[in-house]
């Protein structure tokens, strides 16, 4: 079922208590945590968004960044309806199109925005723009333990390129990403809208407090790995070999694997960690590197993903080599140099009010094509 709903962001003391309220304050100029209210919110623009990527009760940290971004729109006085797909056999793409094509006529909305390269096999040839947005694996491919990409996901690369195509404007995490799109032409028509943060949410917090809260030792080195171990993508092995490296000098370390806790519990997980660790064969532009960036917390990465972001944060993020003995340099690097009083090293135009500002760009352009 298509979920409608204009709501805003409430923000209480600590990050953890992020609350959503139902409002109709953005309709009458107030824009809360993301800005005020534009000038084109007084005829706000319905989008309806449709996606694979979103929060389930089985796996509730799903496209979280959808829905976020779905709540920066809406701050905004944008009208944003979510239609999931959920979860199961790729068939249900095909399957969706018919409640695409009645969300579309019911709802009737200025733009359709696809989450997710295959989720734009779900929408049916439409007389509204399509604009789609590619976050990894749909142009990367699924990598799996035995080296090389899974049959299931090459196929799926074939269906986001198609995608793209059919496409009236298109959205890449990150500049690497958009180069994975097939010809000059599709490259052209796709713009980089970085994923962002919500820096009200995302902020430097007391060390100690936080791991006190986790309980957590005082002492312990911890070498945050905020990934899905069993993907063989994110190849934890090479992050278990780094730290067993590290402890030869440094015995506190430890390699902390931090998952499927929610959402806005995050940043108090982030403030525990004295580093992040990248070590993932393929990525588009991994979100948990800017919410550790925007909490102070400074990220060792082999080159993968988002590479700018190593230019741009200076102190923040160390490149190293995807070897042990590399990676446990840039710890070591990373350890000795941070600073116990945590500052946020995230850019402030990572902010997702800007994001959001980008995409109503784009949704204008895509509508006057």
């Amino acid at each position: 079922m298509a979920l409608r709903v204009r709501r805003r962001y409430r923000l209480r003391d600590s990050p953890h208590r992020v609350q959503l309220r139902f409002s109709r304050e953005c309709r009458r100029g107030c824009g809360g945590p993301f800005g005020a209210v534009p000038p084109l919110a007084i005829h706000p623009m319905r989008i309806l968004f449709v996606t694979s990527m979103y929060p389930t009760p089985r796996f509730p940290l799903r496209g979280i960044v959808v829905d976020r971004t779905a709540e920066a729109l809406r701050s905004t006085g944008q009208e944003v309806e979510i239609l999931a797909l959920g979860d199961g056999s790729p068939i249900r793409y095909a399957t969706a199109r018919r409640r695409v094509a009645a969300a579309v006529e019911r709802f009737r909305p200025a733009v359709v925005h696809a989450h997710f390269g295959y989720s734009g096999a779900a929408v049916p040839t439409l007389s509204v723009p399509l604009v789609t947005t590619f976050y990894g694996d749909d142009l990367n491919g699924t990598w799996r333990s035995s080296g090389g990409l899974t049959w299931k996901s090459r196929i799926g690369i074939v269906v986001s390129q198609w995608v793209a195509w059919r496409s009236t404007r298109c959205v890449a995490v990150s500049r690497q990403l958009r180069e994975k799109l097939w010809t000059p032409a599709l490259r052209r028509k796709t713009t980089v809208i970085r994923d962002a943060v919500l820096f009200d949410l995302f902020r430097p917090l007391a060390r100690d407090l936080a791991r006190a809260r986790l309980r957590l030792g005082k002492d312990e080195v911890l070498i945050m790995f905020p990934h899905d171990a069993s993907q063989a993508t994110k190849r934890v092995w090479l992050a278990e070999g780094a730290v067993c490296e590290l402890q030869k000098r440094n015995p506190r370390a430890r390699l902390w694997i931090v998952n499927g806790k929610p959402a806005d519990e995050m940043p108090w997980y982030y403030a525990a960690a004295d580093v992040m660790i990248v070590t993932s064969a393929l990525e588009g532009g991994p979100s948990s590197v800017k919410e550790a960036l925007a909490c102070g917390v400074p990220v060792i990465s082999v080159p993968v993903g988002d590479l700018e972001m190593f230019n741009e944060t200076a102190g923040g993020m160390y490149a190293a080599h995807p070897t042990p003995l590399a990676l446990a340099d840039a710890l070591g690097r990373a350890l000795d140099q941070r600073d116990l009083t945590k500052k946020c090293l995230l850019p402030r135009e990572f902010e997702l009010s800007e994001a959001a500002e980008r995409l109503m760009r784009l949704y204008r352009e895509a509508g006057a094509s």
